[in-house]
């Protein structure tokens, strides 16, 4: 067997959850049927503007279109798809949420060579576009780096800030502690000095997501930890919306997120102690691929940040359950 297919064996083993022995066997609910059919993406998500140096950057416009602005930046292998779910909340608060794709995810052109510093030009790009003086920033997971760069390029322009289950820097001592296999797996292969390992793990993800969507999200509702698998099980809907926002970080193959993940692990550009705005920083017990250990370190290192651990509360079920305290704190003047 050749090493790139012995990688895409085991990525396929540890992705299918092969080592998960806590998983629940009961039967699983009906995905309705068409659920990752395309024409299921709303057109009001195909924002798209010109950047200064030519590059397209893709957006989605959600919540109330008159609403204070807040940036939500998605996870790794997401897309600006994947907020579509906080639109009925971000209307209640009043809070308008632009949703934008990174480099080479969905609708956003490639950027050879990007470094997470270069995410805050963009996103003042797109401020400028959108008429916005003053904004607050949250992302979710990967999206963390990209939360802080800008926090600290853009700090005179960014009002509150928020990292909800956000990954971690990759020189501190405990970076990976509490942390799923498969997770690690896919941090050491970035780490390493060639990236084949890593693009075979990557390409297996690919696809599972675009020939059998209906087994990744199977997947998901068995292997995860039990509050995520509790979401998922009581609401397959959340699932399918998950699976069409990351099948969107594919629209242009895994290039760019074979970058990310070389980001992650990689110096970030800029040192946390300097970065000076106030940071909530939203973890949960039993998350697995970000566990709380990182939000400590967040809170032991930043200037100014307030820590929240949740009980019971796993990487996709936080953001869901509590996105209604998360986006209060990003817009303060919003009206309950």
């Amino acid at each position: 067997m050749k090493r790139s297919s012995l990688i895409k064996a085991i990525a396929a083993f540890f992705l299918s959850g092969g080592i998960m022995a806590y998983c629940s066997m009961a039967p699983l609910p009906p995905i309705p049927a068409g659920a990752f059919n395309e024409e299921n993406y709303s057109m009001e998500t195909e924002n798209v503007i010109t950047l200064p140096d030519g590059r397209t950057l893709g957006y989605a416009d959600y919540g109330d279109a008159n609403g204070f602005p807040v940036f939500y930046f998605h996870g790794g292998q997401e897309s600006r798809l994947s907020s579509r779910f906080m639109d009925s909340t971000a209307t209640k608060l009043h809070v308008r949420i632009i949703a934008p794709d990174r480099p080479g995810i969905g609708l956003s052109t490639f950027h050879e060579n990007r470094k997470f510093l270069d995410w805050a030009n963009d996103v003042k790009a797109l401020a400028d576009h959108l008429g916005f003086n003053n904004f607050s920033i949250f992302g979710l997971s990967g999206g963390a780096p990209h939360v802080l760069a800008c926090a600290y390029v853009l700090r005179n322009r960014v009002v509150n800030v928020g990292i909800v289950s956000g990954t971690g820097p990759y020189n501190y001592k405990g970076k990976l502690k509490g942390m799923w296999f498969p997770v690690r797996l896919a941090h050491w292969f970035a780490a390493a000095k060639s990236d084949k390992n890593l693009r075979a793990f990557i390409s297996t993800e690919h696809e599972t997501l675009l020939e059998n969507p209906e087994k990744r999200l199977r997947q998901l509702q068995r292997f995860l930890p039990k509050p995520d698998r509790k979401l998922l099980l009581g609401t397959p809907a959340y699932g399918v919306e998950f699976i069409q926002g990351s099948r969107e970080a594919f629209r242009q193959g895994t290039e760019a997120v074979v970058q990310e993940w070389k980001l992650y692990v990689a110096d970030w550009g800029f040192p946390l102690e300097e970065v000076a705005n106030n940071i909530n920083l939203w973890y949960g017990t039993d998350d697995k691929m970000t566990p709380k250990h990182r939000g400590i370190y967040y809170h032991e290192t930043l200037q100014d940040s307030e820590l929240h651990i949740l009980e019971k509360e796993g990487h996709f079920s936080l953001i869901r359950n509590h996105l209604e305290a998360i986006l209060a704190d990003l817009a303060p003047q919003t009206v309950p």
